[in-house]
């Protein structure tokens, strides 16, 4: 008996290790595709929201899931059109602001004057703690104009960017093939329930297999529809308070804060922190920058523990330490994109193993209360 338990232990961690090499090699491939299934689910939630439009509610499901995906289309054009555009306008300016920091750095840490080297007898210093630590601090203010000098002279702000903005035009491939997959998917939807039953034979098993997806469906679309929303209003405050506050290419960092607050715990702390990076380059002052960021921190924290738990409510029933392991698995395979999609990952997961007897305990300590 406990071979066996040996067994299969090592035999699940040799498949796991095989499925996770395999989603880290093939990334280019099954990237897009996975995310055509969150995008057909995301059409699922949307359509239903669709049918509220008069005349539409007793259209047929892919009618409604069509439009949709044209809505789906025009914002993510709208949105790329102005991320780029914020950018080719961003890159000219940017010298300028690589020279503010310049000139904040050097009022920070000056660099030293050349004088005459003066030699401190140990005994001294010993004596003196007070010019012992008057020594140190002004070695480390050497150590810190230096390395300050030295990055804002040798990395290149404006070849980062262009480099940002060449990535774009790849980003626009990627969302071209992931509508493509989603276009096709959604044209075979209406026959996948018979797809399901003929491959499982048995009406039992067809009807709990269509039930899980459903469920799937369900979960992960009002999951990802509830989520863009609560982020759309994010940016909309954050825009609201940098335009406030005078800072350029608001819409951008807006657009950013909204995307990386998909990614759990950290993402809202890294969207914060570029419009308050780049207010610090285009006032060279501390003033402007720390309003900011204590007013988006601020609306950081009211949305994510007010009106996100309240919006989605149990709609993702997972463990806090379960989220935070998938998201560094994720994140470590596809990067950003992974990051984001570590939560729908997980809980569509977390499904699958409740759908089965024998895996129910395991999507049990997945989740947050054990109710699966």
């Amino acid at each position: 008996m406990l071979q066996g338990r040996v067994s299969t232990i090592f035999f699940s961690v040799g498949i796991t290790i095989m499925i996770g090499w395999l989603f880290y090699v093939g990334k280019d491939i099954i990237l897009p595709i996975v995310t055509a299934i969150i995008l057909l689910q995301i059409l699922y939630s949307a359509s239903a929201a669709v049918a509220r439009i008069p005349g539409l509610g007793r259209s047929p499901m892919w009618v409604r899931s069509s439009l949709a995906l044209v809505g789906v289309i025009l914002l993510l054009f709208a949105m790329t059109r102005m991320l780029v555009a914020s950018l080719q306008t961003l890159v000219p300016s940017l010298p300028t602001y690589q020279s503010n920091l310049e000139n904040l750095f050097a009022t920070w840490f000056p660099a030293p004057t050349e004088t005459a080297a003066v030699q401190t007898d140990v005994a001294d210093m010993m004596a003196s703690p007070g010019r012992m630590i008057d020594r140190g601090s002004d070695a480390v203010v050497k150590a810190v104009s230096e390395f300050a000098t030295k990055l804002l002279t040798e990395v290149d702000i404006a070849a980062i960017a262009q480099s940002v903005l060449s990535s774009l035009t790849s980003f626009g491939g990627f969302v071209f093939i992931t509508i493509l997959y989603a276009s096709f998917m959604l044209s075979e939807i209406t026959g996948f329930p018979a797809k399901v039953q003929r491959a499982f034979g048995n009406a039992s098993d067809s009807k709990d297999t269509m039930n899980m997806i459903a469920r799937i469906n369900h979960d992960i679309g009002s999951y990802l529809a509830t989520k863009t929303l609560i982020n759309i209003m994010l940016g909309v405050i954050c825009w609201v308070i940098m335009v406030t506050l005078g800072i350029e290419y608001a819409a951008l960092w807006a657009i950013i804060i909204g995307l990386l607050n998909y990614i759990p715990y950290i993402g809202s702390i890294v969207g914060v922190a570029f419009p308050a990076l780049f207010a610090v380059a285009q006032f060279g002052t501390l003033t402007v920058p720390l309003i900011a960021t204590g007013l988006m921190t601020a609306a950081q924290v009211i949305i994510g523990n007010v009106v996100e738990p309240r919006m989605l409510s149990k709609s993702v029933n997972l463990s806090p330490m379960v989220v935070l392991v998938a998201l560094s698995v994720w994140s470590t395979l596809w990067g950003i994109p992974g990051a984001i999609l570590a939560v729908p990952f997980t809980t569509i997961l977390m499904i699958i193993l409740a759908g089965r007897k024998g895996t129910k305990p395991i999507a049990a300590l997945l989740s947050s209360d054990g109710k699966v």
